[in-house]
């Protein structure tokens, strides 16, 4: 009972702390414009890859029909929705401590993942955030098939909960592709983790993983458009160019900024979890050996899954951190008896520990502070400026990635699919989690410079934006098609952004 009263606390505490993801209501990251934004798409009868240049995953665009209101861009309810999702999440985490190391264990993970998470997902309705919960969750299936197997379960009983976890990796992979690399923790587990190897069990494991996809997949064979699914989801030139650009920097610099990251960001797992690991003795039972065996695989496939484009944003570290945080919480490590020992345990690495967890407090406190401000009241007055003077069914174009959110709070659609542009008319930001990016640069023989011109020719938006930090002025074909075709309109001044409104819509009154 203890052990319940105690997650139940830092549920508490942690639903505290993401109090502003509750009640802030407004794109703390720009990224979630994007995903409402393909939902608007979505509820108008079009299609993700179709209507959109795009190359994120399409799950989180279908959580947002169910989860971002009537119209599919509710800002405020996709976050209320994805903070509870996270607080699943944390749950979930903690029931599978439980089962594997006991109740002690699961209250251990709790802390810890709480220590993290608010912050490596900022608090907001990102496409980590949505894929963290079927992560964990489908790994939580696959140590429940491999007990029944060990078990008096039927085979067809286990075969049905090994394709269970594969059919979650999917929903994981579905809300963010580098997720689904949690697939490789549950195959293995498959595989590897029982008395034997266990080929057939890692088939069931795979056969989920392709059903899993099957409601969407059918969705677009229905409407004939399968191979821009599989284009845009699994081979779009544009994502293999943004997780390859960063793919010339020299090995051992990318070896040295993955350390770093993934040393600040998860140092306090990392520390318990390097503890808990070399203490874990061979005349265990063989079942925990092979717990500790799948917990080690996925977290190198998480690592490896953040370490995609070489960028190591904060946000990616989230798939690590399960894994890292149940070999933190292992009983026979420092949270457990060992922490009361004395020696060196005892009066060196709890000081370091104390240090560690003060230090993710306060960076809890940081967080929690920024995402109480908002992050978009230009977009939100802009949106507001444009929705008061124009129709439903007119179309809109904004350039700037600090204006994807314009779409959902104005309630119109783009008048190109080209809705975002980096790596499409500009080239890829070049930040890192620790590197500013440095300014966009016009990319004038990109193939897609004639398609957006071609579209904002043929559909001619009521309003297009040009944002403060775009080079709209190296985009000398673009400037003349505004200049032809609109007129500033200064009723609204925000930042350095420019507003234009189509010259034929109506007088622009001073």
């Amino acid at each position: 009972m203890w052990a319940l009263v105690a997650i139940a606390v830092v549920l508490v505490v942690s639903a505290w702390i993401r109090r502003p993801g509750f009640t802030e209501g407004g794109f703390a990251s720009h990224d979630v414009g994007g995903i409402l934004y393909n939902a608007m798409v979505l509820r108008a009868g079009g299609l993700p890859y179709v209507d959109t240049v795009e190359f994120k995953a399409p799950g989180s665009f279908y959580l947002a029909l169910l989860f971002a209101g009537s119209e599919a861009r509710d800002i405020a309810m996709f976050q209320i929705a994805a903070n509870l999702t996270a607080l699943a999440s944390l749950a979930m985490l903690a029931a599978l401590a439980w089962r594997l190391w006991g109740a002690g264990a699961a209250v251990v993970a709790a802390v810890v993942f709480a220590l993290h998470d608010a912050n490596l997902d900022s608090m907001d309705a990102n496409y980590v955030t949505w894929a963290l919960l079927p992560q964990i969750a489908a790994m939580y299936v696959a140590f429940v098939a491999d007990d029944r197997r060990r078990g008096q379960a039927t085979p067809r009983a286990v075969a049905r909960t090994w394709f269970a976890a594969g059919v979650l990796a999917a929903v994981a992979t579905l809300c963010k592709q580098p997720s689904g690399i949690v697939l490789v923790a549950a195959g293995f587990h498959a595989f590897a983790g029982g008395p034997r190897r266990d080929l057939r069990a890692a088939l069931w494991v795979f056969a989920g993983f392709v059903a899993g996809h099957a409601p969407i997949g059918l969705h677009f064979l229905a409407r004939g458009h399968l191979g821009d699914l599989l284009a845009g989801y699994i081979g779009s030139p544009w994502g293999l160019a943004y997780v390859g650009h960063h793919l010339e920097t020299p090995l051992w610099e990318a070896a040295r900024d993955g350390l770093l990251a993934t040393t600040f960001f998860l140092a306090l797992p990392l520390l318990l979890a390097a503890y808990a690991i070399p203490a874990e003795r061979h005349d265990r039972p063989e079942p925990h050996r092979k717990i500790v065996a799948t917990l080690l695989v996925w977290f190198v496939a998480g690592l490896a899954g953040a370490s995609i484009g070489l960028r190591f944003y904060k946000g990616y570290f989230l798939a690590a951190l399960p894994p890292v945080v149940l070999l933190a919480a292992a009983p026979w490590g420092l949270c457990g008896a060992n922490l009361w020992r004395g020696g060196v345990v005892r009066f060196v690495t709890a000081p370091v520990l104390a240090l560690l967890v003060a230090r993710a407090a306060t960076i809890l406190h940081a967080t929690r502070e920024d995402r109480a401000r908002p992050h978009d009241e230009g977009a939100r007055r802009i949106a507001a400026h444009i929705a008061a003077h124009t129709g439903p069914d007119d179309r809109i174009w904004v350039w700037g990635w600090h204006l994807w959110g314009v779409f959902a709070y104005s309630g119109r659609l783009s008048a190109s699919p080209i809705y975002k542009t980096p790596g499409l008319l500009t080239r890829f930001e070049d930040d890192s989690w620790r590197r500013q990016a440095s300014p966009l640069v016009f990319e004038p023989s990109s193939p897609y410079v004639p398609i957006l011109l071609a579209d904002l020719e043929r559909n001619r938006p009521a309003y297009i934006v040009l944002g403060a930090s775009v080079p709209r002025n190296d985009f000398t074909d673009l400037r003349r098609f505004v200049a032809a075709n609109y007129d500033r309109d200064r009723r609204l001044v925000v930042g350095r952004a420019e507003i234009w409104r189509r010259r034929d819509a109506a007088p622009i009154t001073p």
